[in-house]
Formats: structure tokens, sequence, C-alpha cells
């Protein structure tokens, strides 16, 4: 007799809009929606960082601030201005809050870490860009993998990412593994616009 066992046939998981993994347990992408929660679940985050005009809250969004709460995602909003679009818009976010998004990026102990904008383009790819030069890419580097998520680079843009500069507070206990691989704290104690500070 034949079996009537039937197969469930698990539902695709939809990645949210320009997802992209930019390190081990760091990934980037734009706005998560509801049908990209199942994804987001098998990344195994801790830390959503949103660059967003508002927080991400019940009064805002309360699918996405529950789905944190339920899997013990901590989300951390660096607010984010509309400046327009096009080769004229402006730099929506400062380097204070580039800043905070990186310490949060570097250190183990807020990873795995999801970093999204509205769209996953403009904002999301000034952080990156900013984490790249900390990393000693080349400008070159930094601005074609900044191209892969936007429709264009801005004077505006390019302007922000060469001029960003400011400390960074270092627990080297808890540093991500990719962080400067293969290069000496020498050549990273030295580095032309950021300071390192080892606060381990």
């Amino acid at each position: 007799m034949a079996s009537t066992t039937e197969w469930k046939v698990p539902d695709p998981l939809t990645p949210p809009l320009k997802f992209s993994t930019v390190q081990p347990n760091l990934y980037r992408g734009a706005y998560p929606r509801e049908i990209n929660f199942p994804f987001l679940k098998t990344l195994e985050l801790k830390t959503i960082i949103s660059l967003t005009p508002s927080p991400i809250a019940p009064e805002t969004d309360r699918k996405l601030y529950d789905f944190a709460i339920e899997n013990n995602i901590r989300i951390v909003h660096l607010e984010c201005a509309h400046l327009g679009k096009g080769k004229k818009r402006g730099v929506p976010i400062g380097y204070s809050a580039i800043l905070e998004a990186l310490n949060l990026m570097i250190h183990k102990e807020y990873g795995p870490v999801y970093i999204h904008c509205l769209n996953g383009g403009q904002v999301t790819s000034l952080v990156i860009a900013c984490l790249r030069k900390v990393q000693f890419w080349s400008s070159i580097a930094i601005f074609n993998e900044f191209i892969n998520f936007t429709s264009n680079i801005t004077v505006n843009d390019r302007s922000f990412v060469e001029g960003f500069k400011g400390e960074i507070n270092l627990n080297s206990k808890d540093k991500v593994d990719w962080l400067w691989v293969g290069m000496s704290k020498g050549v990273i104690g030295n580095h032309p616009k950021i300071r390192v500070t080892d606060v381990s």
C-alpha cells in the first residue's frame, strides 16, 4: 500500500533587499520587512543597527520590534536625516554616529550584527566605507564597494568618507578577528585619521 505521508516543503527564506555579508558576523541591507524575519532568524543576530529617521518602537513598527524582543536582539537606533536624492543629496549622518556604529561592529560581544538604512544604499554604504577606511582599504576599493549598493556616489559622499576621522575605544580582548588581519600594532597605531585607544 502506498504511503500517504505528505512532505511539507519549507517556505523559501527571503533576505532583505540589498542584503550582503560585509565580514563574518557582520551583515548589511535594507530595512527588514516581515517576510525577511525567518531569514534574519537564521543569522542568530545579537544586534540590529538602524540608520533611520525614526527609531524602531512599538508605535513605529510593532512587528519588527516584537521580532527583536522575541529573539533577544538589541536594536540600536542612530538617527539619520532625509536629505534628498540624486547627485546633490546631502550627507544624512555625522561622524559621531558612525563611530558609535563602528564600536558595535568591531567588538564580538555585539555580533552577529545587521546594519541597515531604509533602502540599504547611501547611509549604510557611508558607514561601511568608514569601516573600510579604519581597515586601511584604498579609496578605490572603498568607492568600488560603495557603488555596488547605490545608484551613484556624490562629491559630498566622497568628501565625507575621505575626511572621516575620530577616536575608537577598542577592547583588544573582544576585537573581531577580521578587523586588521596581518597588520602590526605599529601600523594600526599610526593610522592617519583614526586614533585607536586600547581600553582592555
